[in-house]
């Protein structure tokens, strides 16, 4: 092994147990970009127009080069239809005069007809109603969680979550989440069945992504970028490169763990046809910065909390012939099961052989390096991966 990297010499081979890099992108959905947090109103995504069709397809722009299914945290507020957000305290900072008529027409039809039809590239994730909460008229942050990090009362979460359910059916946007990515990294976990975790895991969310050092902890995570509770996997977000409110930010790496977090507004110009200029400088970025041994692009959410959990806890051993990977310390949580994958550079023409899993799909890079998929086998403790002859 190469010092702090998963990296292992077996003969003529080099293999890697890359880390994930998953792409997460937070703030989608308002229609106004403005800052409206003096005046009361949702901070939104700070940006100076009206979002529009085009801002989804820079999402779309932006999957499809990256090949990844990439996280949409949705905020889904001014998506309602009928108003209906009138009836739930604390959802809005109009409460019961909540009118989203000007929110209404062609552009939210195009929109969504986008996401539905292009579902195979973004996945809806949840973020929140309208991200932050009105108490008594007057906004607190976040939508889930008081400044203190400490949740809301459970029936105002769970009326908060059927809501994006509602809101979600209205506009033909598919089922319940399973991603949530909680409004201003305010969050909590180590609670137990009194935890948002538990609640999420009701309504199907199984995987959460926030900032460990921001949340209310009740107990510390069990590892320092990887915890679970409840049927619940939470990866650590780490430091969004740029701040939310930069527009047609340049691109930053900032070596981060298993998810970038983006806001919408970073990946957009004042022109929106101009977009694409901002999305392919991203691109480029990260296609580079993921070529080697030690960096892999996760193809969605799954294939990211499965490698961030083997490449985290498998304990790896290798004689110089064969390298083995010990998965007891993974939980059995559906969130963490599936294939994770390998990197492989310097073998020739030499086969593999993969005991206790099964061996997928090759896929090559430019500079040779090849890409190998693991799915082990039910109830494997360990997978080992062997060269086996030249062809």
């Amino acid at each position: 092994m190469n010092g702090n990297l998963r990296i292992w010499q077996l003969g003529d081979a080099q293999i890697s147990l890359p880390k994930p890099l998953f792409l997460v992108m937070e703030d989608v959905g308002w229609w106004l970009g403005e800052d409206g947090s003096s005046r009361n109103e949702p901070y939104r995504t700070g940006f100076c127009r009206r979002h529009c069709l085009e801002d989804y397809q820079a999402l779309l722009r932006l999957a499809e080069r990256l090949r990844m299914r990439i996280a949409v945290g949705m905020v889904l507020g001014e998506w309602d239809r009928t108003d209906f957000l009138r009836q739930l305290p604390g959802s809005t900072w109009m409460g019961a005069a909540w009118n989203n008529h000007a929110n209404r027409g062609p552009q939210l039809e195009e929109a969504a007809a986008f996401l539905h039809d292009n579902r195979g590239f973004l996945e809806i994730a949840l973020h929140g109603l309208c991200h932050e909460f009105w108490r008594e008229g007057r906004m607190e942050r976040t939508e889930f969680h008081n400044p203190d990090c400490r949740m809301r009362r459970p029936e105002v979460v769970k009326s908060h979550l059927h809501a994006f359910g509602v809101l979600l059916e209205q506009n033909n946007l598919g089922g319940y989440p399973r991603l949530f990515i909680p409004p201003g990294l305010y969050h909590s976990f180590g609670d137990g069945d009194r935890s948002m975790q538990a609640i999420l895991h009701d309504f199907g969310v199984d995987r959460v992504t926030t900032r460990f050092s921001r949340a209310r902890r009740y107990q510390p995570p069990i590892h320092e970028r990887l915890t679970w509770e409840c049927g619940v996997g939470l990866l650590e977000r780490g430091m969004s490169p740029v701040a939310w409110n930069v527009p047609a930010a340049m691109p930053v790496w900032n070596d981060p763990g298993p998810i970038m977090a983006l806001h919408w507004g970073n990946l957009l110009h004042s022109d929106p046809q101009r977009n694409g200029e901002i999305v392919d400088g991203w691109v480029e970025m990260l296609l580079r910065q993921t070529a080697g041994p030690e960096r892999i692009l996760a193809g969605d959410a799954a294939a990211c909390w499965r490698q961030s959990a083997v490449s985290e806890l498998a304990l790896c051993r290798s004689d110089g012939r064969s390298l083995s990977m010990d998965l007891r310390a993974i939980p059995n949580l559906e969130c963490f099961k599936g294939p994770f994958h390998l990197k492989i550079s310097g073998c020739g023409k030499r086969a593999w052989q993969c005991v206790g899993g099964e061996l997928g799909v090759e896929e090559k890079g430019e500079d040779g390096r090849v890409t190998l998929s693991v799915l082990p086998e039910k109830g494997a403790e360990t997978v080992t991966l062997l060269q086996i002859r030249d062809p």
